[in-house]
């Protein structure tokens, strides 16, 4: 008889740690793929940093390092510019494609479907700035 007392103390605990471990495992916070991205300035800060650190950089090539991303900066910031325009042209052209297609009863549940994702579309570039 002492032998079963003792593996049934041992099957219970056994059983108890399983069920501890797998309520710890499915307890575990989730996660996120939808982490706002960096900032530009968080990332400028890491990058010049670990350039700083990783490649020993004096404090005058650190400001030479800073005038070439000031300079790629604006760079970049004139060519977004001069494309948005065409890229703003040619969505527009797909919404009149698009509604084009559709028969006169399903405009106004695709115009309230445009304006949903142009909302969400407004807050994504909203949280990226």
């Amino acid at each position: 008889m002492n032998k079963l007392v003792v593996y049934g103390l041992l099957i219970f605990s056994s059983g108890l740690a399983v069920g501890m471990l797998s309520q710890k495992l499915y307890s575990t916070a989730e996660v996120s793929a939808k982490a706002a991205p960096p900032k530009p300035e968080d990332w400028r800060k890491r990058y010049v940093g670990e350039m700083t650190q990783r490649v020993s950089l004096t404090p005058e090539q650190v400001g030479q390092l800073e005038a070439i991303l000031d300079e790629s900066r604006t760079l970049y910031h004139q060519v977004k510019e001069k494309y948005r325009p065409e890229m703003a042209a040619i969505y527009q052209a797909e919404l009149s494609k698009i509604r084009a297609l559709l028969n006169p009863s399903q405009i106004p549940a695709y115009e309230t479907y445009a304006a949903e994702r142009e909302a969400r579309r407004k807050e994504w570039e909203s949280k990226k700035r």
